[in-house]
Order: structure tokens, then sequence, then C-alpha cells
């Protein structure tokens, strides 16, 4: 039997979570968030599915279901944390305790465990947005549990979601949203950086771009690497920088002299 969820937090993880757990066949039964329109506008969106999923109006009201996501942001964790400790005490019922961060610690949990609840992590390693449907099959999850009762059940939610998913203890959780920052964050910075240099002609970058990443990801990095500073081809260099320099983007200029010197240390011996 699926265990009855309850969220609190109503933003892009929640909202996408919930919807997702929903479509498994699971009863979302109630919803708390301190912004009552994100509120209502999540549980209106279950609630046109069919479920009679409810707006709480404090954390009380959420020990009625068996496992309670938190979904908010890394810094409002622990004062949700406090809330619930606060509100939960003396009760004889208590949930199961989830939050969903990458960056943060499990431990962030312990006075909810302390207090009685089974504590855990279940992490998705991808960007998730309201406004973007997603399956769930593509999506990474990471698990860890602070009770063996609990990490059968977190392993059954994880399957019926019907991706890969991992028990990952907090430091390695950690070091893979690190590693997530810089395959997803940082090549959106850089991406960012090239399309103004050829305006709306960027679109012809995409297979060039898509190959280099799976090619990356099929064998390594370091294998794969091509380009000027690669080969040492500094006569291209140069051509590059004079016409960034032309075109007055320094900002571009700043970082291509950087990965482009990174890259002739490693392999040049600059």
């Amino acid at each position: 039997m699926r265990p009855d969820i309850a969220f609190v937090g109503a933003g892009n993880v929640a909202f996408r979570f919930s919807l997702a757990l929903q479509e498994k066949g699971y009863n979302i039964s109630y919803v708390y968030s301190r912004t009552e329109r994100s509120r209502d506008k999540l549980v209106r969106a279950l609630q046109a599915n069919g479920a009679g999923t409810q707006a709480a109006g404090d954390y009380r009201t959420l020990a009625r279901a068996a496992v309670v996501f938190i979904a908010v942001s890394d810094d409002a964790i622990e004062s949700v944390v406090s809330g619930m400790r606060e509100e939960l005490a003396g009760m004889d019922s208590l949930p199961a305790v989830v939050h969903t961060s990458g960056a943060t610690d499990i431990s962030v949990l312990r006075p909810l465990e302390e207090a009685g609840c089974r504590c855990g992590v279940i992490y998705p390693l991808m960007t998730l947005n309201r406004n973007k449907n997603v399956d769930f099959k593509d999506v990474p999850l990471l698990l860890e549990s602070t009770s063996r009762e609990l990490m059968p059940i977190l392993d059954s939610i994880a399957s019926d979601l019907g991706g890969e998913h991992y028990f990952y203890s907090s430091e390695d959780r950690l070091k893979m949203h690190l590693a997530a920052v810089f395959t997803t964050n940082f090549v959106n910075y850089i991406l960012g950086l090239a399309f103004p240099i050829v305006q709306h002609d960027h679109p012809l970058l995409i297979p060039g771009t898509i190959e280099a990443v799976r090619n990356a990801f099929l064998h390594t990095p370091a294998s794969t690497m091509t380009g000027p500073a690669r080969r040492g081809d500094m006569m291209t260099i140069r051509k590059h920088l004079d016409l960034l320099q032309s075109m007055g983007m320094t900002e571009q200029e700043e970082i291509y002299r950087l990965f482009t010197d990174r890259i002739l240390e490693k392999y040049h011996h600059k």
C-alpha cells in the first residue's frame, strides 16, 4: 500500500514531485506553504486530477500523512524543521520526513528525528520547473535515510517514479550537487556568452554542442577535447581574441583567456 504524502512548499520541486507521485497512484493529502497563493495553485492542480488534496494551515495537520516532503529552498529547511518540531511535539503519531535538497546534510532533520520521526532525503538530480513537464524516468534520485525502516519506503517511492535511484551519503550527494553545477549551471553561463557572438544564428551551434557533451560522457572529457588551445594553435587564438576585442565583448574575452590558458597549461605546459 502506497503511503499518504504531504508537502511543505509549493514551488518548482514540490509542484513536479507531487504531480508525478499523484500520477503513480499516491495520494497527496495536504500542501503547506507560507505563500498561500502558490499553495492554493498547487492544491488546485492536484484537485484537477481528482485528488482530495487540501491546503494545510499548520504543521500539525501534516502529521496525518505517512510521509512529509520538505521541498523548500535550502536556506529555509532549518526553519521549517524547527517549526515542525515545535508543533509536532507530544503527538502520538508522527510522519516520516524527507527533504529534497542536494546540498543540505541529512543532519538538518535531527530535531525531528529526536522527536521520533523517521528522516531521510529524496534528491532529484535535475532542475525541475513547474512550467515544464518532466518524466521522472529521466530524473536520477539520490536517497538517504537515518532509519532502516524508512529505506524500503524511499526505495519503493523512487522505484514507482521509474528512474535510476541510489542511496548516497550526504557527503557524496553534495559532491554530485557540486558536479551538476559545473555540467548545468556553468555550461548555461558559457552558452550565454556564446549566443551574442553569432546572435540569431546560435541554433547552428546545437549539433556540435550536443555531440561534444555526448562524446565527453561516452568517453572522457580529456580524450575528446578539441579546439585551438588543445592543438596549441596560437594564431587562431590570437584571431579570436582580436575579434572579441573589436566587438567590445570584454566578458567573453576574459573567459576565453582564462579557459585557453588553463587548457594550454594542461596540454602544452605553457
